[in-house]
C-alpha cells in the first residue's frame, strides 16, 4: 500500500505531524477496512491498518512500526503462517485460540501474544460474537511463508490440531 495512508501518521520531510485518530462503532476514522489482504476474497477476517504500511527499505519514510487491527468472525481462523519477524498481538474483544506451533491456548480480552521468528502461529474464533486483535509488526519486514508438509502433519498430531484450521485463509500471493 502506497504511503501516506489518509488517516495514518504522516511524515512531511524529516518533521513528523501527528494525528490522533478517533475510533467509530465500527473501526477509525479515514481507515477503510479490508479483507484478510486486499486480494484475497471475503474470508471472515478483516483487517484495518490504522498506522503506518509496509516498507520495502527502512529508509522509506513512514513510521518504522505498523499497528493493524484484526476482526475475526465467528467459525473463522486467520492464516496459519510463519515468518522472520516477530509481533505481539493485544486482544481487544471476544475469545479466541492463540495457536503457536504445536499447542492452542484460549486467549480474552486484554490478552498479550509473543509471536516468535519462523513460529508456526494462527487465531481462532472459539465464540459466538467476533474476536478482534491489534497487531504490532515492523513496518520493513519479510512476508508470511506457508506451513510444510511436515509442520502440517507435526500440527495435526498435536492438541492444537483439534482447533488449528490450516486452509482457512489462502496464502499469501507471492510479490
Amino acid at each position: 500500500m502506497p504511503w501516506p495512508r489518509p488517516a495514518a501518521i504522516c511524515y512531511r520531510g524529516a518533521a513528523m505531524k501527528r494525528r490522533v485518530i478517533r475510533a467509530t462503532n465500527d473501526g477509525w476514522q479515514g481507515i477503510e477496512p479490508t479483507g484478510y489482504t486486499p486480494e484475497l476474497p471475503a474470508t471472515g477476517v478483516v483487517r484495518h491498518t490504522i498506522v503506518g504500511a509496509r516498507k520495502s527499505d527502512p529508509s522509506e519514510p513512514g513510521p518504522r512500526m505498523e499497528l493493524r487491527y484484526f476482526e475475526v468472525a465467528p467459525g473463522a481462523a486467520s492464516r496459519l503462517e510463519k515468518h522472520e519477524h516477530e509481533h505481539y498481538v493485544v486482544v481487544r474483544r471476544g475469545l479466541g485460540y492463540a495457536v503457536l506451533g504445536d499447542t492452542a491456548t484460549e486467549i480474552g480480552p486484554n490478552d498479550v501474544v509473543y509471536v516468535g521468528p519462523l513460529e508456526l502461529h494462527q487465531f481462532v474464533n472459539r465464540g459466538d460474537e467476533p474476536f478482534g486483535f491489534y497487531c504490532f509488526v515492523d513496518s520493513c519486514r519479510d512476508f508470511s511463508q506457508e506451513a510444510g508438509p511436515e509442520e502440517l502433519a507435526r500440527l495435526e498430531a498435536s492438541p492444537a490440531g483439534a482447533v488449528a484450521k490450516p486452509f482457512a485463509v489462502p496464502p499469501a500471493r507471492k510479490r
